[in-house]
């Protein structure tokens, strides 16, 4: 049975009001389109702060909720994570007038607000607020609709303000144009025939203002230097269609199946489902493709069959979100096989779909995967490749023979990677692990900056205290340590021990042959941190926060006798985590510390240490 009254996709709705003007996105909240909705936020919210409502419902218990909030509130860090200014948060609890016990209601909207306010602490969070479903209370609304008014205006003085030519170009765009979607050449053609005023016609002149444009989420431009460069006007048609569709759940009436178990769309099939005039496929493809919720499938080589240049026109696409076939029987990993973990440290957070999709994607891009030359099915074999991929995980086989898994574990908290060989000497093999290593790190700094996360090796030698990795002769030690992890929620309950390799250097150093003498603190290390670090003192409570500490420890800091300002809150906070360090995590690294600065925003900073401990 498919629901019809479920939103699909992202439907837009466009507000006229005398205190704003505004676009309202309404995201459908179903796991499916989680990886698109980030691609999608991740344009929209790239330099113009927004403002975000979250929607919990109140019948769910307390860490139903608390799961949502953290995950809502990472995404929302990695999508505004280039804008300038901090985006708004609103945290709106549904079926108020449900909840039959009233105290219970007000007790669980107080535990809410605090860990909302904890989840979301770089960010800005304004406030939690309950309304009701079966019916509208009109203070409550007008309260709630003043609220709103008043942050985006708030958002629109601190704006920085664009140019009179690129208002000019917004206006012509809508009012002038009355398709979807426009190429460049079609663009300069009108504003020839049109002569509009203040606005060029030369070609270099016309590209500036639409690249702003885009960069400012009010259109797409797909700037490729051609005159068939695609302008999307209304985003419309592609983020309730074509977005709703692809992406839905099997149970809603928008589902269409069209794509294989291992997520290949041929393009003739996408044509056939979204068919001209209404849309236009070239633009569909380059649109799938620049926000990297696809890539065109490069077949492999065969006797036959040659290879197809990685180009918007070739006849198929792989879609990560789209694979739904569990993990194979036959792919394991060996005892002995070289074991590399990142996990999130904080129990509520996880990493997010759009990071695994981007990164199966970028993998199989990014290393040379050989032809197997017979398949079983005859009309597969144009993609055979050494290759298996599934719905949180891809294993191949290298070009030298090494083995590689790369799989995220079921709750997402948890991405590992495993490489295993014959001839553990081959220089080829630490170039591979090292590659695969790079290549996870560099998406996970791009889609989980707000995650906090740790890095851990599974050795398979219990008395050795370094793994030795030798590339081109030279031998990098990476120190790792075994010792006892307690994991602890929010509130600082004690969840779980963990017994576990952790990685003690940063992955950094260990990439670019440099080894970290001091990767575990102490307290001599005080002074340099706090002259290094002192102008992220102001956000001292979320950076005691990832590395550890509870809500109460760092009240209590504040409530010691002489404790005055930020600043020396900051710098007892350190001292108390260098001296003792938090309760859930064992040593005080490096590592840790440059995470957490990272995690609130303070890359400055941790670019700092870096430096101070390169040297």
């Amino acid at each position: 049975m498919r629901n019809k009254t479920l939103t699909a996709g992202i439907i837009a709705h466009r507000i006229k009001n005398p205190k704003a003007n505004m676009i309202v996105y309404d995201l459908a909240g179903h796991r499916e389109y989680y990886s698109s909705h980030s691609s999608i936020l991740e344009h929209i919210s790239n330099t113009t702060p927004s403002v975000f409502l979250l929607l919990v419902n109140l019948l769910l218990t307390l860490k139903e909720i608390t799961v949502q909030l953290y995950y809502w509130s990472a995404m929302i860090g990695n999508v505004c994570s280039k804008c300038p200014q901090q985006s708004s948060i609103i945290v709106v609890g549904t079926h108020a007038d449900c909840v039959v016990d009233k105290s219970n209601l007000e007790s669980l909207s107080r535990e809410i607000e605090k860990v909302a306010g904890y989840a979301m602490k770089e960010h800005t969070f304004v406030q939690f607020t309950a309304l009701d479903v079966t019916s509208f209370c009109a203070q409550n609304l007008n309260n709630f609709m003043a609220l709103l008014y008043g942050i985006i205006d708030d958002i629109r003085i601190k704006c920085p303000a664009i140019s009179l030519g690129c208002h000019v170009m917004f206006a012509f765009l809508n009012d002038k144009v009355p398709e979807n979607v426009i190429t460049f050449s079609q663009l300069l053609t009108l504003l020839r025939q049109e002569q509009p005023k203040y606005l060029p016609t030369e070609d270099a002149e016309v590209s500036i203002l639409l690249k702003t444009l885009s960069e400012k989420g009010f259109i797409v431009f797909f700037d490729t230097n051609r005159a068939d460069s695609w302008i999307v006007i209304r985003l419309d048609m592609l983020l309730e269609k074509v977005n709703g569709v692809l992406f839905a759940p099997k149970d809603f009436d928008e589902y269409q199946p069209i794509a294989s178990n291992i997520g290949i769309i041929p393009k003739a099939v996408l044509k056939k489902q979204f068919p001209e005039p209404v849309y236009n496929i070239d633009m569909i493809t380059e649109f799938l493709i620049r926000f990297e919720l696809c890539q065109p499938i490069i077949l492999a080589p065969t006797n036959t069959t040659p290879q197809v240049p990685l180009t918007s026109s070739c006849p198929d696409l792989f879609f990560p979100p789209l694979v739904c076939a569990r993990r194979p029987d036959d792919v394991t990993i060996p005892t002995d096989a070289f074991l590399w973990q990142i996990c999130t440290i904080n129990i509520n957070q996880t990493f997010s779909p759009r990071f695994l999709h981007v990164l199966i994607s970028r993998i199989i891009n990014q290393f040379p995967l050989p032809a197997v030359d017979m398949c079983p099915n005859p009309d597969l074999q144009p993609y055979s490749r050494s290759c298996t991929v599934w719905s949180k995980g891809i294993s191949w086989v290298s070009e030298e023979g090494f083995t590689a898994v790369v799989e995220m574990k079921e709750d997402f908290q948890c991405l590992m990677c495993a490489v295993s060989t014959t001839d553990k000497t081959s220089t080829n093999y630490s170039k591979l692990i090292l590659s695969v290593i790079d290549v996870i790190s560099e998406a996970c700094n791009e889609f989980c900056k707000s995650v906090s996360r740790v890095e851990r090796i599974v050795c398979p030698l219990e008395t050795t205290d370094h793994v030795a990795i030798t590339i081109d002769s030279t031998t990098l030690k990476t120190a790792v340590s075994k010792s006892s992890t307690t994991v602890r929620d929010w509130t600082g309950k004690k969840v779980v021990d963990i017994n576990e390799w952790k990685v003690k250097e940063p992955q950094l150093f260990t990439l670019i042959g440099v080894e970290l003498k001091q990767a575990v603190l102490c307290a001599d290390n005080h002074t340099e941190i706090c002259q290094n670090t002192k102008s992220a003192s102001s956000k001292w409570r979320a950076i005691g926060g990832e590395l550890g500490f509870t809500f109460d420890e760092l009240d209590s800091i504040v409530r010691e006798p002489g404790r005055n300002g930020v600043v020396d809150y900051y710098q007892a906070m350190l001292r108390r985590w260098l001296d003792w360090a938090p309760p859930n995590h064992t040593d005080p690294t490096l590592q840790h510390l440059i995470s957490a600065l990272r995690a609130v925003g303070k890359e400055k900073q941790a670019a700092n240490l870096l430096k101070l401990w390169k040297k």
